[in-house]
């Protein structure tokens, strides 16, 4: 089967996407759901245990509070990059969520750092552009502080008042903002890291939103 031919909506089993979990409390969420929707079988890999020889039909890179610049202090960083040029390469999907996107940022010759305007946290607003302004402007869950550059090839697809937010590179996508989240993940992330107890309920009351918006975002993908 040729990744051309991965339609939405339709159900093609043997079709494995290898995802990288770079932080135990921040996985697939959602996206498992919608995955699951499409027939497409995941397999999960702790990123400290990655050979660099893994073998898939499609990436998912998610989320941690690592950043690209600490590849000496989290060496994996730097076989996730090896994978997602290998990804690209071979003309796979890849698709990046968070520090996931700073990575794909990286692998394509862009730049990642502390962001200048400060980290972006909770509910914000992003506005889609290009081939996504279908979408418009969607309220999103952040949390982040590092941003990325877009290397040459890269078409912005969304931004914020501070960052850029959405991004594409042939068949990979890269997004800044945590598409995956529902009430539960957000509350084990507050636990885990601190931040604003009033961000669970916010999240409960546009979740099936967010759910709606990864459907989307997912389907585009696998255009």
């Amino acid at each position: 089967m040729r990744k051309e031919d991965i339609k939405p909506n339709s159900t093609y089993l043997e079709i494995m996407f290898l995802v990288i979990q770079n932080y135990p409390i921040e996985g697939l969420g959602t996206l498992k759901q919608v995955l699951d929707s499409k027939g497409i079988s995941t397999l999960t890999v702790n990123a400290e245990n990655l050979t660099g020889k893994e073998e898939f039909d499609g990436l998912i890179v998610l989320g941690g509070p690592m950043g690209v610049y600490e590849m000496e202090k989290y060496p994996h960083l730097r076989k996730e990059v090896d994978l997602i040029q290998k990804a690209i390469t071979e003309d796979k999907r890849v698709l990046g969520i968070c520090l996931g996107a700073q990575l794909l940022s990286y692998a394509l010759g862009g730049e990642v750092v502390k962001g200048a305007f400060g980290p972006e946290l909770g509910i914000g607003k992003v506005k889609f552009m290009g081939k996504l302004t279908d979408l418009g402007e969607i309220e999103v869950f952040q949390w982040h502080g590092d941003t990325f550059s877009l290397s040459e090839g890269s078409e912005l697809l969304a931004y914020s008042e501070k960052y850029f937010q959405a991004f594409s590179f042939g068949h990979a996508l890269g997004l800044q903002f945590h598409v995956e989240v529902n009430g539960k993940i957000v509350e084990k992330w507050i636990r885990e890291y601190g931040g604003n107890p009033d961000w669970v309920r916010e999240v409960e009351i546009r979740q099936n939103s967010f759910l709606r918006t990864a459907s989307h975002l997912v389907e585009w993908w696998l255009r």
